[in-house]
């Protein structure tokens, strides 16, 4: 190919970075965005790559139809405003949609494009049509030339990950000691009893007042940390409950009891007691450092205990206020806790990162007929170990990628997640398909074997005579 030859652009041959020629456009566009001969020579090769071209343009082409069908079958605003007045007359298995935002959203899309306000939808509507290929000036009106001067000419990097902000902290606001902040601090600072008595009882065992004997039974019962112990314990389970409940909206009633017993058992709360030296303050009768002790069996529980007793006196203190509080100390304290759960149990993953479009997006960029991309369960979940393990492989056997998940089709998609993670393995695959003719892609019989032929009765008698139609439209044999 000649220096200045120029390919076709979406040819499937075209595996290339365009050369300068096309890069550039013609003599007329070499000022447009401040390009110059120098410019030119650090432009990156890697800004593009075949894998990331089929993609894009798949995303685009999707992009395009998925808006065309909001506008077609959605009801505008004042629509949408009329359903929710009357929500009686609305089906029962489409009132859940209205809790969500996708309807809404649609509604003022289709609103917008009534009022004939959307200006960069009509400039995308007309896109392809006022495309041309060898021009490089932006289409849509709002870039300007100072606009593309202005942009780096960095690549693509699909290791970036972006942060998700924690949806709990943002609802109950930020203080000095914000997860937002640039270094966390650990432990979370505790929330302050105020209330010097209820301070005291918190760490009183009830084993201390016992032998007390010139004291009311109501006395008693008010002198310890017992009651404190017993509201703590609900307020602490509630939190933990809304807190899961509001994380994972799309986990199953299993799925959240058994990540709240990961939060709430005797175990883990004790950590935290030692965490703020809670142990160091509680007051017994009994030496709870002499191993020997009978009480030794029932140490954790004593432990878990005080920490309990210690949220019932934030909220006996002062219940308006401090809730919060302990909603969001909670919130801080149970947060890595739930990203180390999540992460060593399969069982509780989340189907939120998981793209239930992977595998057809796999095949798009790799798959064809000869190549065979299929998925290999090669554990089945049971009771003992609920996780099953899927293999992404192709014909010769080669495995591409591994996936676990909670069953079979959850470990299928993230298999062909992980392939496509994969750049390097993309773009070898990818580079193979594109080399293949398409005649050749297909898969070919298999012509090891003799092909068995239809036994076909009366074969010579049907040979020596000859078949008509007669006046009747019947086959007849003469």
């Amino acid at each position: 190919m000649g220096k200045g030859t120029k390919r076709k652009l979406g040819s499937t041959e075209d595996v290339e970075i365009f050369n300068s020629s096309s890069i550039n456009g013609s003599q007329d566009d070499k000022s447009y965005g401040g390009s110059s001969k120098d410019n030119r020579s650090e432009i990156n090769n890697d800004i593009y790559q075949y894998s990331q071209v089929i993609q894009l343009e798949h995303a685009v082409t999707k992009f395009m139809e998925s808006y065309k069908r909001i506008i077609n079958l959605s009801p505008n605003l004042k629509g949408y405003q009329t359903a929710l007045e009357n929500q009686d007359k609305i089906p029962l298995q489409v009132l859940p949609a209205f809790g969500r935002y996708k309807l809404k959203m649609a509604a003022e899309l289709k609103s917008l494009e009534e009022l004939k306000k959307i200006k960069l939808f009509d400039d995308l509507a007309r896109y392809e049509d006022t495309y041309k290929e060898d021009d490089i000036k932006p289409i849509l009106k709002d870039i300007t030339e100072k606009d593309v001067e202005s942009l780096s000419n960095a690549k693509f990097d699909p290791s970036v990950e972006y942060l998700e902000s924690d949806e709990e902290d943002e609802t109950l606001g930020g203080d000095d000691d914000s997860l937002s902040s640039s270094k966390v601090k650990w432990p979370p600072k505790l929330p302050e009893i105020k209330d010097p008595s209820i301070r005291a009882k918190v760490f009183i065992h009830k084993s201390t007042i016992k032998d007390k004997l010139y004291l009311k039974e109501s006395e008693m019962i008010n002198a310890h940390n017992e009651r404190l112990e017993f509201l703590g314990d609900s307020v602490l389970n509630t939190i933990m409950t809304m807190i899961i409940y509001n994380k994972f909206p799309t986990f199953t009633e299993g799925q959240l009891s058994k990540l709240r017993m990961n939060l709430v058992s005797n175990e883990r709360i004790k950590s935290w007691t030692y965490l703020y030296n809670f142990d160091k303050k509680l007051k017994t009768n009994f030496d709870l450092g002499n191993d020997k002790s009978h009480f030794q069996n029932g140490k954790q529980k004593l432990y878990a205990d005080v920490f309990e007793a210690y949220i019932g006196g934030l909220i006996e203190d002062d219940p308006k206020h401090n809730m919060p509080k302990v909603r969001k100390w909670l919130t801080k304290l149970s947060k890595p806790i739930i990203n180390e759960v999540m992460q060593k149990d399969v069982s509780l993953e989340t189907t939120e990162n998981i793209d239930l479009n992977a595998k057809r997006q796999l095949y798009s960029i790799i798959g064809y007929a000869a190549l065979n991309l299929h998925y290999e369960p090669v554990k089945r979940p049971t009771r003992d170990d609920p996780i099953s393990i899927v293999e992404c492989r192709i014909d010769d056997g080669t495995v591409l990628g591994v996936g676990k998940g909670r069953n079979v089709k959850i470990a299928g998609l993230c298999a062909a997640q992980n392939v496509l993670r994969n750049k390097s393995l993309i773009e070898k695959y990818s580079q193979l398909r594109a080399s293949i003719p398409r005649k050749e892609s297909v898969l070919k019989s298999d012509t090891s074997q003799p092909k068995k032929k239809r036994k076909i009765k009366n074969t010579n008698e049907a040979e020596s005579k000859n078949i008509k139609l007669n006046a009747n439209g019947e086959f007849v044999i003469e």
